[in-house]
């Protein structure tokens, strides 16, 4: 296995390290970071249980690699990334590739397939040539316990190089990533077993409290935030600047658009643009936000502190380049022909705590839609409940068309999308890469509803061939035997 590569001269760059802060606070510090290298990423990432220093607070977390800010793996395109994972938790586990188009079958992004405690599994994530470049992510994906190993700290952030390509203004920018997080901790620094603001809640960037921020006056940077919470929302304000958002789940939107606060909901990611216009110091806050009357909520936090002063050490910033995009992927799917029509209804039932889709809780036997490939559906994802709820995808990224009626004009293809509260969301998808074949799921992705039901199964099938047989799984929900290795039918 190849071994940490937190020390190669970065492309862009480099955000200061954590020894040059300014003042006593801690600088806000990158995760450490694994580097692919000719075309290849060799990593190990070993999930168990860790004690993790959140400010003044020890807490019992789960980790990979002992890091609860998640490590960094970066890519390029057409890289081939190998991911051995290995468990020390005391319950099964598995990884997930958040928003990545490869293949959901055998050692690929298969999300059904278990790795049981003191077992080991070799992912081989196929990274296409042509595909797009941006922040991605990688989370535990059990069924029943996903929000509480993601609460614990089980994810990390995935980088496919060559986003500033697209936006060429960010190339001479200072690139941070910042990863949001939050832990409710009980009075021995476990896990509370329900994490509402009764209990108490830290939230953090990178794994740090109130951390400092350094800046030049006149300065802009690219800020490169992704929620890898379980179900928490970040209504994030910048004291005295407004932010510009210029990408969203791995992609850059068409039209920059300059916010007062935005809003990031969990799996999102947002990609924005942070000018500070003078010296001093400026409060990133997380903004008291809900998600409905039977939703949760989230009291507010100062994050960390943008220190804005000259620096000596390096040459005054240049102001910031006109703003374009040059990002081929970034089409409409077309419409002209509609294969099918589709629609998903997320619900909840008070009393037993369940949540549903389609009125059905999620069953690992079951496939619950199944899309010849070749074909392009239109979806309409109906919110039934008194809360919100975050339509997620795996495989796939789709065209928003309408929010509650109301078109909505192209600004990229996401992954992630927020329900309204008794309202709906109409999407189109493309089912046309030969690459997605096989079973995966769509869910919500407010992990608390997922475990408790609200998730279902879809299937993309060779129409050459057919369907698999209801009962032939090829990854259901089963742990590996001795025997395979990758490359091995799942």
């Amino acid at each position: 296995m190849a071994s940490l590569l937190s020390t190669a001269v970065p492309a862009r760059p480099a955000a200061p390290a954590a020894d040059e802060a300014q003042g006593a606070e801690q600088a806000l510090a990158t995760p450490p970071e694994y580097r692919s290298k000719d075309g290849q990423l060799f990593v190990t990432m070993e999930a168990r249980a860790t004690k993790v220093r959140l400010g003044t607070r020890e807490v019992e977390g789960s980790t990979f690699n002992g890091i609860y800010g998640g490590p960094v793996l970066r890519l390029k395109q057409g890289d081939t990334l190998h991911l051995r994972l290995v468990n020390h938790l005391a319950q099964i586990t598995n990884v997930h590739f958040h928003g990545l188009a490869v293949s959901p079958e055998g050692h690929s992004d298969d999300s059904m397939r278990m790795i049981a405690p003191g077992q080991t599994w070799d992912y081989v994530i196929q990274i296409p040539a042509d595909h797009p470049p941006g922040v991605y992510w990688f989370h535990t994906h059990g069924h029943d316990f996903a929000e509480r190993q993601l609460m614990g700290g089980l994810s990390g952030t995935l980088i496919i190089e060559g986003f500033q390509q697209e936006v060429p203004a960010t190339l001479p920018l200072i690139e941070r990533l910042m990863v949001l997080k939050e832990f409710s901790p009980s009075g021995k620094g476990g896990l509370n077993n329900v994490p509402k603001p009764v209990n108490g809640t830290v939230k953090s960037i990178n794994g740090q409290i109130g951390a400092s921020i350094a800046m030049q006056p006149g300065e802009t940077q690219l800020w490169r935030f992704t929620d890898q919470t379980a179900n928490t929302y970040f209504r994030l304000r910048l004291e005295g600047t407004p932010m510009t958002v210029i990408g969203r789940d791995a992609r850059p939107i068409l039209h920059p658009e300059t916010v007062p606060e935005m809003m990031i909901g969990p799996a999102e990611r947002v990609d924005v643009l942070v000018t500070v216009p003078a010296a001093g110091r400026y409060r990133l806050l997380s903004e008291p936000t809900a998600t409905g009357p039977a939703g949760d909520m989230f009291p507010p936090q100062m994050l960390a502190t943008v220190i804005s002063a000259p620096d000596p050490s390096r040459p005054p910033p240049a102001p910031l380049g006109t703003l374009t995009v040059n990002a081929p992927k970034q089409q409409p799917i077309p419409g002209d022909h509609i294969d099918a029509h589709r629609l998903v209804s997320f619900s909840e039932d008070p009393v037993t705590g369940l949540f549903f889709i389609n009125h059905q809780t999620f069953d690992p036997k079951r496939v619950d839609v199944k899309v010849p490939l070749g074909s392009i559906e239109e979806w309409e994802i109906r919110n039934a409940s008194e809360e919100l709820h975050v339509f997620h995808i795996h495989q796939l990224a789709f065209q928003v068309l309408s929010v509650n009626g109301k078109a909505q004009p192209f600004q990229g293809l996401q992954d992630t999308i927020d329900v309204p509260i008794h309202g709906s969301v109409r999407i189109r998808m493309a089912f046309t890469d030969p690459i997605i074949v096989g079973r995966f799921m769509f869910h919500c992705h407010i992990l608390e509803h997922e475990d408790k039901g609200m998730m279902a199964q879809i299937e993309v099938y060779d129409p050459k061939t057919g369907p698999m047989k209801d009962m032939d799984m090829s990854g259901g929900m089963t742990t590996p035997g001795k025997d395979e290795h990758p490359g091995a039918k799942g």
